[in-house]
């Protein structure tokens, strides 16, 4: 900055100033004419706003309407088609327990005969029962008479033959016996004629009577030999005939264990057979028994299906339709809020206030004099050239006190001799501190000078 210039800078200022009001002016009108456009172009976007937003109101008022109308069309038809479903659901329900009744008839009669049948069965198996008891006590009867008239016929066999061979034995005794006696006789008859021819010729003496004994003792041996043959056929026909008692005997024995086997066998075979009737009398009571409940069980289980079924039908049943409340009618809902100047349109929504735009009004001018002279200030020239004079003194001492703090830095120590023009090195500080303090103190001479002007 130059030193003594405070005139030429307050030239520059005035300059400056003049500059700036020729800007001021040239941004002034360009910015009218843009607020202008702007003002005019508000006015319009206005009107158009409140075109379109009195044509969007309208809009949404139609569609209430509309909305309105599309609810109500909706409802009723809803209305009728829950009122169709429900008389179909009447009517299906209805079908549904009329084929109840018809298949609960069915089942009863496909019980009936699926009972009889079973009852039938039973009937015949308990016929057959009683048929084959029948048989089987008859065969055993049948069986027991053959038996026991076998046995009767065997009895009579064996008796009839003991009789015959006794008998034939009797007649070998009694045949036995007569050849005795006949062979016996002849031996006496022969000893006698021995006898007799022994006296016929006249022997006398004891040769006489030696022949005789000789012949009477050989009479008498024969006659022993004869009782000898005859007591042992005796013995034999005894001994046959105890055999045949015995034979006898185990016959009978025979023919009563027959009579036995046949009664026990018919006994034993009479009481299975009544011991298997009653458990087939048992089985076919517990099979009737049995059909009974059993009928009792399907029968109810039938009426329950019916029961269920019947349930099931009636829960098809959809409930009766009811309308639903009714749709308010938006015109009337909001007429209050009508306009009445509108009558050939119904106003629901409440229309905003326009506020209108004023009219255009330019922007206060600023004024040269009161608004840009001296607005850049002015400098005080005698102040001024009095802080170049203390920035001068301050340069100049601050020059010195550092060419002597040279030579004063060249001894090595501040309490040295002294340097260049006989200053020490603590003077030269000295100088130095004084220099920055007027140099600093002319530049805050300066700033306080620059805008401190008051207007004129």
């Amino acid at each position: 900055m130059p030193f003594f210039g405070a005139r030429d800078r307050n030239a520059d200022r005035r300059r400056q100033e003049y500059a700036d009001w020729y800007a001021y002016k040239e941004r002034y009108f360009a910015n009218e004419e843009i607020r202008k456009e702007q003002h005019a172009a508000a006015v319009k976007q206005q009107e158009t706003d409140v075109a379109n937003n009195e044509a969007n109101l309208r809009r949404k008022e139609k569609d209430r309407i509309q909305q309105y109308e599309t609810e109500r069309d909706i409802q009723n038809f809803q209305f009728d088609n829950a009122e169709r479903a429900y008389n179909k659901s009447l009517d299906q329900a209805a079908t549904q327990k009329n084929f109840n009744v018809m298949a609960e008839s069915a089942a009863i009669m496909e019980q009936n005969a699926k009972k009889r049948d079973d009852l039938l069965g039973v009937m015949f198996d308990e016929s057959d029962t009683l048929l084959e008891y029948g048989f089987a006590t008859t065969g055993l009867k049948v069986d027991k008479q053959n038996k026991l008239v076998a046995a009767k016929f065997e009895e009579s066999k064996i008796n009839t033959k003991y009789i015959g061979d006794v008998g034939a034995f009797e007649l070998d005794r009694r045949k036995t016996r007569s050849e005795s006696q006949v062979e016996t006789q002849k031996a006496i008859i022969e000893g006698m004629k021995a006898a007799g021819s022994i006296r016929a010729r006249g022997g006398t003496g004891r040769s006489a009577a030696k022949g005789t004994i000789a012949v009477m003792a050989e009479s008498g041996a024969l006659r022993a030999t004869i009782a000898n043959g005859l007591m042992y056929a005796e013995q034999s026909v005894d001994l046959n005939i105890a055999q045949l008692k015995d034979m006898l005997i185990l016959d009978q024995t025979m023919v009563l264990a027959a009579r036995d086997a046949a009664n026990t066998e018919y006994d034993l075979k009479s009481s299975k057979a009544d011991t298997s009737l009653g458990l087939d009398k048992m089985k076919i009571n517990a099979s009737r028994t049995s059909i009974k409940e059993r009928d009792a069980i399907v029968r109810n289980n039938i009426l329950l299906a019916r029961q269920q079924a019947d349930i099931a039908a009636e829960a098809q049943i959809m409930l009766q339709p009811e309308r639903m409340p009714e749709v308010v009618d938006p015109r009337e809902f909001y007429k209050e809020y009508d306009d009445p100047e509108t009558e050939d349109y119904i106003e629901m929504l409440i229309r905003p206030d326009i506020v209108e735009i004023p009219d255009y009004e330019p922007e206060p001018m600023l004024d040269y004099e009161e608004d840009f002279h001296y607005s850049r200030g002015r400098e005080d020239a005698a102040a001024s050239n009095f802080g170049d004079i203390l920035k001068i003194g301050g340069l100049a001492l601050t020059a010195v006190g550092g060419i002597a703090g040279i030579g004063a830095l060249g001894t090595g120590s501040m309490t040295a001799s002294s340097g260049v023009f006989g200053i020490t090195g603590a003077g030269a500080q000295t100088f130095g501190t004084i220099g920055a303090g007027l140099t600093s103190f002319s530049s805050n001479f300066y700033s306080g000078l620059d805008y401190s002007q008051q207007r004129r």
